[in-house]
């Protein structure tokens, strides 16, 4: 069945009379939520490091208060998380809750651009190497490059600009790295395991039939 059709044909059935609002905020849990931001840049970066990660807003009770709020409460014109904003009054400086929204990210494209920018980064973006990488058009990338550089100075990128020059960015790296200089196979390694036979209080060795003349316990 169509990846589409398998998502249509799970919605609950009161789906349809749902506001949009809560029509979008349930279709992006169901495919973005759990699925991307929670597993690929949520426990798979933590647990990758070490570290127990806590989400206080995925909250059960949180979550059930959240969905049962009436749209106008979540967002009014442009302002996000209305509710939250008027709660965290007070607890919280006015110029985090007046600040624009920002989606995180590491690293952000503004660090390839202007003086403190890597060497790298201009080769990366060449012609030659992304021609050789195979993956995106050149002229495209000359032109978001050129853009880039002139929008650089400290102003922000746009969204859609700074995960293509990113992308483009991890490509090239991953080419260079991988596939052009990519690093010499090991040789085949191979291993023998015998297990001699071991005396352990209280219990006698077995013989192994796998390995004559070895025993296991």
């Amino acid at each position: 069945m169509d990846v589409v059709a398998r998502l249509l044909g799970s919605l609950p059935d009161a789906f349809p009379r749902w506001a949009p609002l809560s029509q979008d905020q349930y279709l992006e849990v169901r495919t973005l939520l759990s699925g991307y931001l929670l597993s690929s840049q949520g426990d798979r970066m933590l647990m990758g490091h070490s570290v127990e990660g806590r989400f206080p807003f995925l909250d059960a009770n949180l979550v059930e208060l959240a969905n049962a709020l009436p749209p106008a409460f979540k967002l009014r014109g442009l302002d996000e998380k209305h509710v939250l904003k008027r709660a965290a009054a007070g607890l919280v400086p006015d110029e985090v809750l007046r600040r624009p929204k920002q989606p995180y990210r590491a690293p952000d494209a503004l660090s390839f651009v202007g003086p403190d920018a890597p060497e790298w980064v201009a080769e990366v973006v060449g012609t030659s190497a992304v021609s050789d990488a195979g993956v995106f058009d050149p002229r495209a990338v000359q032109r978001l490059w050129r853009k880039c550089l002139a929008t650089g100075g400290g102003a922000q990128f746009s969204n859609a600009d700074n995960m293509a020059l990113v992308g483009v960015l991890s490509t090239g790296i991953l080419h260079a790295r991988l596939v052009r200089d990519a690093p010499e196979r090991s040789p085949d390694l191979h291993y023998k395991t015998y297990v001699d036979r071991v005396s352990v209080p209280g219990s006698g060795p077995h013989r192994n039939p796998a390995l004559p003349g070895r025993s296991v316990i």
